[in-house]
């Protein structure tokens, strides 16, 4: 007998009825009432089977099933679906591993830069180190770019002539954040 099984709640309904007016517990010649009770016990083993089923999939490490779907479902999006016949504890650990990848940060992006070829610079209209200031023709010994504090959540990134657009845009997608927008400048100055 297990907590909240039909024998469970049955035999709790059983010791709160009046005992001068059932046979006693240990008496178990009483079909009738063992029938009435099972019956008045069983929605109420449903009920703590199915809370038990809702708090189990409420978090993702406990869930199953569809409810490990919807949980990447909610986190991500479309972007992270269950890879054909894997297993619930697979996905879970793919969808743990996913929360900690760096998004939406100049380290992220920073990383990708290492990461990926043909990346020539990253750069944010609204960051002062990557924009420089009013009057200097360079900064950083780099050619200076005009900054905004109006384009918050802008990203430039520079890639050259040779660069897999395609690739980049698919990894950037995969790092940025909703609301920010990415730019991939081609440089083609070169070609020129």
């Amino acid at each position: 007998m297990a907590t909240g099984d039909l024998n469970d709640i049955a035999s709790r309904i059983r010791a709160v009825l009046p005992q001068p007016w059932f046979p006693a517990v240990s008496d178990s010649n009483t079909p009738v009432l063992d029938g009435v009770l099972a019956g008045l016990a069983w929605p109420w083993a449903m009920m703590y089977m199915m809370l038990s089923y809702a708090k189990n999939q409420s978090r993702i490490d406990t869930s199953s099933g569809n409810f490990v779907d919807f949980a990447a479902q909610d986190y991500f999006g479309a972007t992270l679906p269950r890879v054909s016949d894997e297993t619930d504890a697979s996905y879970i650990a793919r969808i743990k591993e996913n929360f900690f990848t760096k998004r939406n940060t100049r380290p992220a992006f920073d990383g990708e830069m290492a990461d990926q070829t043909g990346i020539v610079s990253v750069r944010e209209p609204w960051r002062a180190s990557d924009c420089g200031c009013y009057g200097n023709a360079t900064y950083a010994n780099q050619a200076a770019r005009y900054g905004s504090r109006t384009s918050a959540g802008c990203v430039f990134v520079e890639v050259s002539e040779s660069a897999n657009i395609s690739s980049l845009a698919a990894t950037f997608i995969s790092i940025k954040s909703e609301g920010i927008d990415v730019f991939l400048v081609q440089d083609v100055s070169a070609s020129s």
